[in-house]
């Protein structure tokens, strides 16, 4: 079963890092991401970047503009763009125990 795992950030690349190495060791492997970003800066979009190489995770980066907390918007955009008919949905700064996607 294809899925999409999506949840949101905002400036907290050391936690995004943390999460997606939790995604990386993953027991069911069919699945994309996507990262719901409200508004972080260039670090964000690089850390992303070296961890698409790194972990060859299926990583897709939904960005918009800080104006705010705008977590609400940034979520259905995120949810527009999902390619799979199940979503999960998680936080930012929950790393995923392994069989969290099987489960």
């Amino acid at each position: 079963m294809n899925v999409t795992v999506i949840f949101t950030t905002y400036n907290s690349p050391k936690w995004l890092e943390k999460v997606l190495w939790g995604f990386s060791f993953q027991t069911h492997k069919a699945f994309e991401i996507i990262i719901a970003d409200d508004g972080s800066r260039e670090e964000t979009k690089l850390l992303i970047d070296d961890m698409r190489e790194k972990t060859a995770l299926n990583i897709r980066h939904i960005w918009q503009e800080d104006k705010g907390f705008r977590k609400g918007r940034i979520l259905n955009k995120a949810i527009l763009s999902a390619k799979t008919e199940y979503i999960i949905f998680t936080d930012g700064d929950c790393i995923p125990r392994k069989d969290f996607i099987a489960v």
